[in-house]
């Protein structure tokens, strides 16, 4: 079994690279101002819980909360645990909201099941429950129906999803672009479809996105599409000429079998182009399927450049009853990965994996 430890940022590289490696924990806690945090009221469980079920909302004025709280949401060291159980139990679900997020995720349909986990988080004052909404997650994509998945997701999480640039026609005519800002607390999150060496695909330009608001692109038949990209162009065409500028760039290609991630000028290309435009580049290893091969791993060498490790090998450890099918999750796993960046990122250090 996999073993995981703490370590420094700085101690996962080469010594020609520790120099950057300080660097970026100074940038990191510079962009986790975000982490300008807030804690529940005081007020009374059942009440919170009745609102959400019937009214889908109430008033959040927390008052402000230390780093710390997010810092220990989930373990840092997890190489004695054994066991889903033991670590379900390690997790604080709940968290503080963060202030000032700004996150793009680039990558496959793992990816794209965070980001809509963590937009609701966001989208609901702070809150994992999902109650009558896990039909709009978790391969429920393949029950409905792409259009109508892409709908429902979209409604679902307006207001704040204020762009959903969503259509597919088989693999290779995908494209599910999303745009969440939550202005309350400030709070951005963008995923941005990847499958492997298939292009990145939009039917906007970058001007767009920066200047409107509430479109939902849903007849794969009547679209234009504006760019076609690779992982570096989508980087410096497209990411980069966002605005806000993200502060961190999430990504993982998934388990695609043909993949631009293990040609290793494209690594350096990747981190390159994001650290031209001062964004943080964050790795997340490829998440365990509940039948692993060793050839699922053979990007994790990522962790050598990207600015930050987010190693998530502890997915071996989920039972088959939290598995949607061989590669996906059922609830908690998304949120407990999201629990897992938002405290490695608040904390400025990665986990590594020890053989």
């Amino acid at each position: 079994m996999m073993m995981l430890s703490l370590l420094p940022i700085q101690a996962l590289h080469p010594q020609g690279r520790r120099r950057r490696r300080l660097a970026v924990i100074p940038i990191i806690l510079v962009a986790l101002s975000f982490i300008n945090l807030q804690e529940n009221n005081r007020r009374n469980q059942a009440s919170v819980t009745d609102s959400y079920k019937h009214h889908n909302k109430f008033v959040w004025e927390p008052p402000p909360r230390r780093l710390d709280s997010l810092r220990d949401a989930f373990p840092n060291d997890v190489s004695n645990i054994t066991t889903y159980q033991d670590l379900h139990g390690l997790v604080n679900f709940d968290i503080p909201m963060p202030h000032d997020l700004n996150i793009v995720f680039m990558g496959d349909s793992l990816t794209r099941y965070q980001y809509l986990d963590l937009a609701f988080f966001l989208s609901r004052n702070g809150t994992w429950d999902r109650e009558d909404h896990d039909e709009h997650f978790e391969v429920k994509s393949t029950a409905v129906g792409w259009q109508n998945f892409f709908y429902s997701s979209h409604k679902m999480l307006k207001p704040f999803e204020t762009l959903c640039d969503c259509s597919r026609l088989g693999d290779n005519n995908a494209r599910e672009n999303r745009y969440f800002y939550e202005p309350h607390n400030n709070n951005r999150l963008t995923f941005l479809l990847k499958f492997g060496r298939i292009p990145f695909r939009s039917s906007w330009d970058v001007s767009y996105i920066n200047e409107h608001s509430d479109s939902l692109v849903n007849d794969p038949q009547n679209v234009d599409i504006a760019q076609t990209l690779n992982w570096t162009e989508a980087i410096e065409d497209f990411v980069c000429k966002m605005m806000p500028r993200p502060a961190f760039f999430v990504f993982n290609s998934g388990l695609w079998a043909d993949d631009e991630l293990v040609e290793v000028d494209v690594q350096t290309k990747i981190v390159q182009s994001l650290s031209n435009c001062n964004i943080i580049s964050v790795y997340k290893t490829t998440t365990i399927p509940m039948i692993d091969e060793p050839k699922n791993h053979n990007r994790d060498e990522m962790c050598q450049l990207a600015d930050i490790c987010y190693n998530v090998s502890w997915t071996g450890l989920v039972t088959p009853d939290k598995h949607a099918d061989n590669v996906h999750f059922t609830p908690p796993i998304y949120s407990m990965l999201n629990i897992h960046l938002l405290s490695m990122l608040a904390s400025g250090e990665v986990l590594a994996v020890n053989s």
